[in-house]
Parts: structure tokens; sequence; C-alpha cells
């Protein structure tokens, strides 16, 4: 299982990488590029913005302190995952996703000052990028699992256990 988290963390980075670079290279700031409209909605549509801060642009102008939490939580996390001594399949996908996402958005903090942003998609009225889906769908992936999985894989993990004793 560490191998499928650092498998599904790298790319996550990657993924991240690359389609920020080329939302970069080929929208200007300001445009706006609609990709799939229905009627006058733009179901899904790119524009460029640099997010000097958080989800929602909360903590606008506080890059440097965004970055130092989001290291410290994605080192914490990385711990977290990696003292486990059962890990599920899909605490490992969801724990990959967060931790990857979140070295993503780090990456652009560091080196950029902010962080690029460019995906709108119906009916949301925010703009965000691929790190943030993956963040935002580990994190679901985690509510799934500690709220419908956990407690049986837990009785299913401890009766194992005590079956090879």
């Amino acid at each position: 299982m560490i191998i499928l988290f650092w498998m599904i963390t790298v790319l996550s980075v990657v993924i991240d990488r690359i389609t920020k670079y080329i939302a970069e290279s080929g929208i200007s700031e300001g445009q706006l590029i609609r990709a799939i409209t229905l009627g006058d909605t733009d179901i899904l549509a790119f524009s460029l913005h640099k997010n000097t801060g958080a989800a929602f642009s909360s903590f606008t102008g506080k890059t440097m302190a965004l970055a130092i939490v989001t290291a410290i939580a994605m080192v914490l996390i990385t711990v977290y995952f990696h003292k486990q001594k059962h890990k599920h399949p899909l605490l490992t996908v969801s724990f990959g996703l967060i931790v990857g996402g979140g070295i993503g958005n780090f990456i652009d903090r560091v080196f950029q000052g902010y962080v690029t942003d460019f995906i709108r998609l119906f009916p949301f009225n925010f703009i965000f990028n691929f790190a943030d889906i993956c963040v935002v769908f580990g994190a679901i992936l985690l509510i799934v699992f500690y709220l419908f999985i956990e407690g049986k894989y837990m009785k299913q993990f401890e009766e194992e256990k005590s079956n090879e004793q």
C-alpha cells in the first residue's frame, strides 16, 4: 500500500504541474475559454487566476504562511499514514490524493508566490485547479472511509489478527 500511496501522490503532483503549465502557456489572465456551454451557461470554462490566498481566495496575501501550514500538514498526514498498521486501499488513495494536491499547491506558493487556478465548473462560482480536485476528492474518500468502512474493516482486521494467534 505504501507504493500505491506514493504512486498516487507523485501522479497527482505531475498531472497538477502539467495542467498548470498548459493553462499558463495557453490562457491569458482575464481570458475566458468556454469549453462546454449549455445555452448561455458555461458548464466548463477555463480562466487563469493567480490566487495568493487559500480556498475561495480566503487568507489572500498570506502565501508563505499558507505554504508553511501546507508543508506541516503534508508531513503530518504522510507520517500518520505510514504509521497505520492497517492500510485500507481507500485510505491509501485518499491520503495519496490529499498529499499530492497539497504538494502541488505548495510548489506554486513557494516558487511563484501564488497558486495557479484555471478551472471553472458550473454551478460553482470559483476557479480552482487539479491539486484542489485531488484534495477535495481525497477528503471525500476519507469521510466515506471513516463513516462507512472503517468499523467493518477494523473488525475484520482484528478477527484476522486473533485467528493468527
